[in-house]
């Protein structure tokens, strides 16, 4: 019986075991599970450490900004619509107002300058709107625009700022206490601080850096320490210190020609300080920030003849300049400002440098005794410095040769970006014997190139789409071309075929002009013919009556009537003859 009652119990503490465990695992399923908040970071540091190709660079330019200026007629003259080509348009429209003015006069007889047109600009779309009066005045502003709108000189201004600064420093103070010396009570020894503790008798950098206290190497004596009245000390505290520095900055900026172009670096640098307040034995150090700037000022002017000038201001701030004994970074700023230089572009020139070069010494000593070989260390002290700096500005201008390819770029930042190429050396052997870490990396490594695959893909799908959407365009355009260009061919064709109807028709008259024209000619041949026998006939009919005449010796009256009355036969016969004639030529 209480066998069974354990065995319940033991079942019942399981089961409720096993059910808070279930509850437990399922409601906090996610708070075990490593792999995806590994999963989830990987992912967000791969997406964002990508470099990314911009899939926006080879869109082209609208068409619209690329027609020839527009005109409006209106009452008062026409309006110019302008897109600029090279320049903005508030720069074009102050020009125009400039070039093309009115000199009028006031009452009082001053002379008052007023626009010859109307001026606006469109900003958003590099629109210049002008109004004239007439065609003839906005092709003289057109032609202004077409000598004045061009590419402007684009100048790369490469800058070299070199420093090099270097510091030694070396000193030496000495501590000093005997007491009862030769037994005859005589002290020797420097002096204590309020908690009595002794100071060095000749202090050496100290006195100007408080923290050259708190290190350095003791070298000497000490007997009877902590005995009083039998103590002997005699330490020396020596230290040499030796610092550098060497900054080399080079900023390159393009900037056109006469335009300002300007580039800085700010660091902002904390800047500890030691405050002493009145009635406080011990100081406090506060920490303040200050901005330390580099920067590059630049405004080219290119010349004809081939020469640049360039206004430059150049600043060159630095937080690492070590100073004194305990080489104290220190906050430094070189500045340059020079109104213009000349020079040949591609040639360097030296616009501005500073050579400076320091050295202190102070000694300090018990007169006499510290002049002595050796011994003469103990009661003396020394302070040694010296430092030199030396700054130059170089500059060098040249004309841009503009930019690079978009893709040569971004295979140059990720050639920057890339993971370092894995090598597995003696450490790697130790840290990663099985070499987990390199696989991990390489597996990283084929999962990003994979993903950037993948997205260089989408990138030429997209520019493939953009493409063959652009090659739609053109082909409808060419389209409509060529059926407007069918047209006209079918309407040539048209008057080609009614003009060969019409030379036909003239054609035809034409033969049927020839063919009157040779019937005409063939009665007139005719009428020839007949007229030539008439001609003949009345020779003979002329021939025939002389010599009836001769044949008749005593004419009579009724002879010689006879004879009238044959000439007037004849004459009738010739009468006759010239009636038939035309009733022939009317045949």
């Amino acid at each position: 019986m209480v066998i069974t009652c354990l065995a319940k119990l033991v079942a019942r503490k399981y089961f409720v075991l096993l059910l808070g465990w279930l509850l437990f695992i399922g409601g906090c399923g996610t708070f075990f599970d490593e792999k995806s908040a590994e999963l989830q970071t990987k992912g967000i540091l791969n997406e964002l450490e990508q470099v990314k190709e911009n899939p926006h660079v080879d869109n082209p330019l609208p068409e619209l900004y690329r027609r020839a200026p527009g005109r409006i007629y209106v009452d008062q003259g026409v309006k110019i619509l302008y897109f600029t080509r090279q320049h903005p348009p508030d720069i074009l429209a102050r020009l125009i107002n400039e070039q093309f003015v009115r000199i009028l006069k006031d009452d009082k007889g001053q002379e008052i300058s007023k626009p010859m047109y109307i001026i606006s600009s469109n900003e958003a779309t590099n629109q210049l709107i002008f109004q004239c009066p007439n065609d003839e005045d906005a092709d003289k502003v057109l032609e202004f625009l077409d000598k004045v709108d061009v590419p402007p000189i684009q100048v790369n201004v490469d800058c070299l700022i070199l420093e090099r600064f270097a510091d030694v420093t070396m000193d030496w103070e000495t501590t000093v206490k005997i007491d009862n010396l030769l037994g005859e009570k005589i002290t020797l020894g420097g002096k204590t601080d309020a908690s009595g503790n002794l100071l060095p008798a000749f202090p050496g950098a100290s006195l100007r850096e408080s923290k050259r206290a708190t290190f350095g190497l003791d070298l000497g004596y000490w007997k009877n320490q902590g005995i009083t009245g039998h103590e002997f000390r005699a330490v020396v505290d020596m230290l040499i210190s030796r610092g550098y520095l060497k900054i080399l900055m080079n900023p390159t900026i393009e900037v056109v020609n006469g335009q300002k172009g300007s580039i800085m670096l700010r660091d902002n640098v904390p800047l500890e300080k030691i405050i002493i307040q009145p009635g406080y034995d011990t100081p406090f150090s506060s920490t303040e920030y200050q901005w330390v700037a580099d920067s590059l000022e630049v405004i080219p002017h290119v010349f004809a003849d081939g020469s640049v000038g360039l206004s430059t201001k150049i600043q060159l701030g630095s937080k690492s300049k070590p100073e004194g004994v305990v080489q104290t970074s220190i906050i430094t700023e070189r500045k340059i400002d020079i109104a213009e230089n000349r020079i040949e572009p591609g040639n360097s020139l030296v616009i501005g440098g500073m050579r400076k070069s320091e050295e202190r010494a102070v000694v300090r000593g018990v007169p006499f005794l510290k002049d002595i070989p050796v011994l003469g260390v103990l009661f003396s002290s020394k302070d040694y410095e010296e430092k030199a700096t030396e700054v130059i500005f170089i500059l060098t201008p040249s004309i841009s040769s503009g930019g690079i390819k978009y893709s040569d770029m971004i295979k140059n930042v990720r050639k920057q970006h890339s993971t370092p190429q894995y090598e597995h050396g003696l450490q790697q052997t130790l840290t990663d014997p099985f070499g987990t870490t390199a696989y991990a990396e390489r597996i990283e490594r084929q999962a990003a190139q994979a993903q950037f695959d993948q997205l260089k893909a989408q990138i030429e799908k997209a520019q493939a789409l953009d493409e063959l959407d652009l090659i739609k365009e053109q082909l409808l355009d060419a389209a409509e071309k060529v059926k407007a260009e069918k047209n006209k061919v079918a309407r040539a064709r048209a008057e080609v075929i009614k003009a060969n109807n019409e030379a036909q028709q003239v054609k035809a008259q034409m033969n049927e002009l020839k063919l009157r024209s040779d019937r005409a000619t063939n009665e007139a041949e005719t009428l020839k013919n007949l007229l030539d026998e008439l001609n003949k006939k009345l020779q003979a009919l002329t021939k025939e009556n002389p010599q009836d005449k001769q044949g008749k010796t005593s004419p009579t009256k009724e002879n010689v009537k006879p004879e009238k009355t044959g000439a007037k036969n004849s004459t009738a016969e010739t009468d006759q003859t010239k009636l038939q004639g035309p009733k022939l030529r009317k045949t």
